[in-house]
Formats: structure tokens, C-alpha cells, sequence
């Protein structure tokens, strides 16, 4: 009997030492690199989001609302006068001797300001969802709901609330941003 010492697996071909002269490590698997256009392209969405973020954000602070403003077609609409298209090709140039100042053309009357104050309609009685809306349709803008129930203490949908007693009185006038209390009853 001869000895034979126990059989190990062949560990397979080993990567020269990194001193080792010409040694070059293998490249990550599965990682690439992002080509010049796709860098280009985040670049450019990361800018219109940003640019779409801030005009909101100006938007809401600014308290612009997106509306259209109309057109000068549809002002002349408006005043009474008939729209008129604009020449597709530029006239020639009218030379013409300077005429002296015409008189200045009468404009309207600017509208009388908005009230600054209103009446209080009587809203005891009334589904307080209703009585806000009476409110805020008159001008008021700033309307609070208290509850006068002990076991419901805030009023969080109107609709089921009734409101009990007004702050200001039927009748009584009240500034356009005057404070407005409704207290509110769940009790039929």
C-alpha cells in the first residue's frame, strides 16, 4: 500500500498577481455606459422639470390662475365692434403730409367699484354646505364653521351639519372680508 494524498479539485487558471507586468482586470459584468445622447436627455427633462416646477410653484404663490386672456377679436366681440382680419402682405408705404392732432376718443366710464360691504341673509335653518355657499356667492371670504354639538366637535362635511346661530344678524352689514361664524348642529 502507497500512500496517495486525498484528491483536491483543480482550482482552475488564477489571475496573475497585480504587480504582474501586462495584468488587466476583467471588466464588471453587466454594467455599461450611458451614451452622449442619453446624457443629453436627462439633462434636458431634468430642465423642463424643473422650469414646469417653478411655474407652479410661482403660479400658487403668486396666486395666478391659468386663465386664457381673450383676444382682440374677441374684446371687439365684447365692446360691440366688428372684428377685422389683418392684411396677409405688409401695404406699401402711404406718405402723407402730418395732419394736426385729432381730438382724443371718448372711452367708457370706468365701472363703479364692487361693494365693500354686503347684507346678512338670515342662514339659521339652512345645511350649513348651503348657508357657505349663500356666503361665498354674496363676496364673503372668510366663513367658519363651529359645532355646537358636545359629542361633535368639528364640523368636517358641511353637509351634515345645520346651522343653528350667525355671528352677524339678518340684515346687518358686513364687510366683503369680515369674518363670518356659523355655528352648526349634526341634531335634526
Amino acid at each position: 500500500m502507497t500512500y496517495q494524498p486525498p484528491e483536491q479539485p483543480y482550482p482552475g487558471p488564477q489571475p496573475p498577481p497585480a504587480g504582474y507586468p501586462g495584468f488587466q482586470p476583467s471588466p464588471v459584468p453587466g454594467r455599461r455606459k450611458l451614451g452622449t445622447w442619453a446624457i443629453v436627455g436627462i439633462v434636458v427633462g431634468v430642465v423642463v422639470l424643473l422650469c414646469c416646477g417653478i411655474g407652479v410653484v410661482g403660479a400658487i404663490v403668486g396666486g395666478d390662475s391659468p386663465q386664457a386672456t381673450p383676444s382682440a377679436s374677441a374684446r371687439a366681440v365684447v365692446d360691440g365692434a366688428a372684428p377685422t382680419a389683418a392684411p396677409a402682405t405688409p401695404a406699401a408705404p402711404v406718405t402723407t403730409a402730418a395732419a394736426p392732432p385729432s381730438v382724443a376718443p371718448t372711452t367708457k366710464p370706468a365701472p363703479p367699484p364692487a361693494p365693500v360691504t354686503v347684507v346678512m341673509p338670515d342662514l339659521v335653518g339652512l345645511n350649513a354646505a348651503v348657508a357657505q355657499d349663500k356666503l361665498k356667492r354674496l363676496g364673503i371670504t372668510t366663513i367658519k364653521l363651529g359645532s355646537g354639538d358636545e359629542n361633535d366637535t368639528f364640523v368636517i362635511l358641511p353637509e351634515n351639519w345645520t346651522v343653528t346661530k350667525q355671528s352677524h344678524k339678518k340684515g346687518a352689514k358686513v364687510a366683503l372680508d369680515e369674518l363670518v361664524v356659523l355655528t352648526c348642529t349634526k341634531q335634526g
